[in-house]
């Protein structure tokens, strides 16, 4: 039932109330609009500050980590200096006493005597080579670098003839570009390449005709360079083991060496910032490709 109000406007008997309850909604609806979002950033800056600080920390421990790891390299480099350095000495006691045994009382010993002579003075050869290497490979970490803007090909042609003058026979077939312009420290990369070429040589031996190539191709717009050769190549299923020191891929009967050169090619690439790998085949040849940091 409508009564007349004040003015004499109809109005209903529950219209107060109504209206009293629509500004209570409308007051609460404002009041969540505003605080419902001062609420969220709230939330989304302490989350966010939250996840900064834990960042904070890892990039510490990652830190502290690289630093653990950088610390022990040098350790393990320290020592491997130390001990090597040591060695040498006592090493070359053994050796020289042995041979002197030999050469002034051989003919008084008997065969097996002579033999077992003749094994120690071989032995102790054998492992001054390893302690020289294990020298070369750790004054490659600790050797300054100086990079500059040198020519791999004259550093190839410098090999080769070195090598065709040791051994003028072999018919091998040397391809080396015109320029091959790179970025490096000229002492360290000189060693890397020359063990490169000195691998190729070693094994294109057994073939009667051989060729050796250096060269470079072009990856996106990094340069890859290369040494390859057709020689004895090697299984892939081992290529992990290729750059260990001391590792061989072929019996030492057939390809002597001690298996330190690549190891040695390796840090070496490694210090430039750069990356080696193989590809081979059996009796199919390998090449090596390595990269330079820009």
């Amino acid at each position: 039932m409508e009564v007349p109000s004040e003015g004499g406007i109809l109005k209903s008997p529950g219209d107060g109330a109504g209206m009293t309850g629509q500004r209570k909604d409308f007051a609460a609806e404002r009041q969540d609009g505003v605080a419902g979002p001062a609420r969220s950033a709230g939330d989304c800056e302490t989350r966010l500050a939250q996840a900064q600080q834990e960042l904070r920390r890892a990039n510490e421990d990652l830190a502290r980590q690289k630093a653990n790891a950088e610390n022990l390299g040098r350790e393990l480099e320290t020592f491997s200096y130390a001990v090597s350095h040591d060695l040498r000495a006592p090493l070359r006691h053994l050796i020289g006493f042995s041979t002197a045994l030999l050469e002034d009382y051989g003919e008084g010993l008997e065969p097996t005597a002579h033999s077992y002579l003749d094994c120690i003075v071989r032995a102790g050869r054998k492992m001054e080579g390893l302690v020289d290497a294990l020298l070369a490979l750790s004054r490659i970490g600790r050797q300054d670098m100086t990079p500059l803007n040198i020519d791999l090909s004259q550093m190839a042609n410098s090999y080769v003839a070195c090598v065709r003058e040791g051994d003028p026979g072999r018919k091998v077939t040397f391809k080396v570009p015109q320029r091959l312009p790179a970025h490096a420290d000229a002492v360290l990369m000189r060693t890397a390449l020359e063990h490169l070429l000195e691998n190729a040589w070693k094994f294109t031996a057994k073939k009667e005709s051989a060729t050796i190539e250096i060269g470079s191709r072009m990856d996106g717009d990094e340069v890859v360079y290369f040494v390859r050769d057709d020689g004895a190549g090697f299984d892939m299923r081992f290529a992990d083991r290729l750059f260990g020191p001391f590792q061989r891929m072929h019996r030492e009967e057939e390809f002597p060496g001690l298996g330190i050169g690549l190891a040695i090619v390796q840090r070496i690439i490694n210090r430039h910032g750069g990356r080696i790998w193989a590809e081979a085949e059996v009796n199919g040849g390998a090449t090596f490709y390595f990269t330079l940091a820009n």
